[in-house]
């Protein structure tokens, strides 16, 4: 049939449009999961990002007022006897390190409130912190010192240009770390080493377990703190030895001159005495 025959084209003609159409109309839905999945890693890095920055400002600030930066640190001092402890966060702001992390006081608050230590208290009106009353400083007794000297390792070979922040990545997943301390010249500049305190025996030494480390391209030398001291006692031994062997060649060398000077002017008053 004529009709039947040409109604059949049409047919298949509307289908082939219905066909091309489809992928057109699925496309925006395909794209709709990546963009969402961006958006999910995107919130999922600002989420990470905050967590690190509250775990900077709470390390920093329990730095402040913890056991070995408290004692050595005359201005803060000076502020926690000014108010049963209690120091503005006009006044921590002031400070070079948490200033850089930030200045906003409800951040601040934030960070030290996620903190799980308990060394730190928080002031009704949320202007002040303070070290807990319940945590006293410790005495430093012989038994303290000795128990801060074998959690204590030293580590050379940090370039001079270091600074504390590269030192801090370099040292992260290597155990729980409680102070690191920069040792410097008198002129302030960077020796290239470094003494860190572990927070137990068992991560310091763990942690010397493993010296075959390198800081960029750099060999380190890591050493217990016993050991950095019997090391610097035998540099010491060895240069007053040569100090000494020196003074005595000096003497020796001085007397073979006096002697040698006499020798020239008993010569020279024998030939005087001829003529």
């Amino acid at each position: 049939m004529p009709g039947g025959g040409g109604a059949e084209p049409d047919l298949s003609l509307k289908q082939r449009v219905i066909q091309r159409q489809r992928p057109s109309s699925v496309r925006p839905l395909d794209r709709r999961p990546a963009a969402c999945s961006g958006f999910t890693m995107a919130e999922n890095g600002d989420k990470e990002q905050a967590q690190d920055l509250d775990t900077k400002i709470c390390q920093q600030v329990e730095y402040y007022f913890g056991d070995h930066n408290l004692p050595r640190d005359k201005f803060l001092k000076e502020q926690i006897t000014l108010d049963d402890g209690w120091v503005p966060l006009q006044t921590m702001i002031k400070f070079n390190r948490l200033s850089k992390l930030t200045t906003d006081f409800p951040k601040i608050l934030e960070a030290l409130k996620k903190s799980k230590t308990g060394l730190l208290q928080i002031d009704e009106e949320n202007n002040k912190i303070r070290r807990c009353p319940d945590k006293p400083l410790p005495e430093v007794t012989d038994e303290y010192k000795n128990a801060i000297k074998t959690r204590s390792v030293y580590i050379k070979g940090f370039e001079p240009e270091t600074s504390l922040d590269d030192i801090k990545e370099w040292l992260e997943g290597k155990g729980p770390i409680e102070n690191i301390q920069m040792r410097r010249t008198l002129q302030k500049t960077f020796k290239g080493s470094i003494f860190i305190v572990f927070e137990t025996d068992e991560a310091a030494k763990k942690f010397l377990e493993n010296r075959d480390l390198k800081f960029k391209e750099s060999e380190m030398i890591i050493l217990s703190k016993d050991e950095y001291f019997a090391k610097k006692n035998e540099e010491r031994k060895n240069k007053q030895s040569e100090a000494k062997a020196k003074t005595k060649q000096e003497k020796a060398d001085a007397q073979k001159q006096a002697e040698e000077a006499e020798m020239v002017r008993e010569s020279l008053n024998s030939y005087t005495n001829k003529v």
